[in-house]
C-alpha cells in the first residue's frame, strides 16, 4: 500500500470516528449497555450543565479481560483503554490495585445523564437514580450488564442478588418492578443494613434468566448468576 493510500485510509477512519462521537444517539444495543451499566457500577460525569458527559468505570484489578471487553464496546467513545491504578481503602493504609475506563466527554452521553441524575438540595450534589421510564428500558442486555456489574449469586441460599444499595427503596421498587414486568422474572425487594435495599432472584427463576441474559454475559461473568466461573 502507497502511502497516499495510507493517508487516504487514515482521514476516511478519522472522519468516520469524528462522525461516530458527534451523534446524539448510541447504537440500540450500546444504548442498552450503557442503561445496565449506569444501573449498575457506572458512573457519568459532567463539569457543569453545559459541558459534555463521560462514562466512569472502576473495576478491581483482577477484572482486566472483562474491563477490554467493556473497552471494545465503546472503543468509538473512548480515547485510551484500560488504566491500571493502586486505590487506596477507605482506612487510607491498604493500596489494591483496580482499573479504570473513562470515555471522552461527548454529546451523546448527555441524554444518559439527564435520565440518570437529579439535583439533591440536602446533599448539595447531582445524585444517581433509577428512571422514572425504567419499564421503557428494561431488557435483557440491561439485566445482563447490570449483573455483571452489581449481581451476586448466593450460594448458601441459592438465590441470586443485585446489590442496588444506592437507590432508595422506592427507587428500588421500581427497578424491580421493571424486571418482572418486561422479562417475566420473579423478585423480591429486601432490606440490607442502614436503609438500604438490595433485589433477589430466586432458583425457581434461573431457569428463565439464564435463558435471557447468558448470551450477552461475558464468560468471565458466568459466576455471577450461580455457572461456572471463567478466567476472569
Amino acid at each position: 500500500m502507497t502511502l497516499k493510500s495510507l493517508i487516504k485510509l487514515n482521514h476516511s477512519y478519522l472522519q468516520k470516528i469524528k462522525k461516530i462521537r458527534s451523534c446524539l444517539i448510541l447504537p440500540s444495543f450500546l444504548h442498552e449497555v450503557l442503561i445496565g451499566l449506569i444501573l449498575g457500577d457506572g458512573h457519568l460525569y459532567r463539569s457543569s450543565p453545559s459541558s459534555n458527559t463521560r462514562l466512569e468505570l472502576s473495576f478491581k484489578g483482577d477484572y482486566f479481560k472483562y474491563a477490554s471487553y467493556i473497552y471494545a464496546l465503546f472503543i468509538n467513545y473512548i480515547g485510551t483503554g484500560p488504566r491500571k491504578i493502586d486505590t487506596a481503602s477507605t482506612s487510607g493504609k491498604k493500596k489494591y490495585p483496580s482499573i479504570r475506563l473513562k470515555t471522552l466527554s461527548l454529546p451523546v452521553f448527555n441524554h444518559y445523564y439527564n435520565l440518570f441524575y437529579y439535583w439533591n438540595s440536602d446533599l448539595n450534589k447531582w445524585v444517581k437514580k433509577v428512571p422514572v421510564n425504567i419499564g421503557e428500558l428494561m431488557t435483557p442486555v440491561v439485566l445482563a450488564f447490570l449483573l455483571m456489574s452489581d449481581g451476586n449469586f448466593d450460594k448458601n441460599r441459592n438465590r441470586i442478588r443485585i446489590y442496588t444499595n444506592n437507590f432508595t427503596k422506592s427507587e428500588t421498587h421500581l427497578l424491580a418492578k421493571s424486571i418482572e414486568d418486561n422479562l417475566k422474572i420473579v423478585t423480591a425487594v429486601l432490606y440490607d443494613r442502614k436503609d438500604q435495599y438490595i433485589i433477589t432472584i430466586g432458583a425457581k427463576q434461573f431457569v428463565l434468566l439464564r435463558q435471557l441474559v447468558n448470551p450477552h454475559l461475558h464468560p468471565s461473568m458466568l459466576y455471577r448468576i450461580g455457572l461456572l466461573n471463567g478466567t476472569i
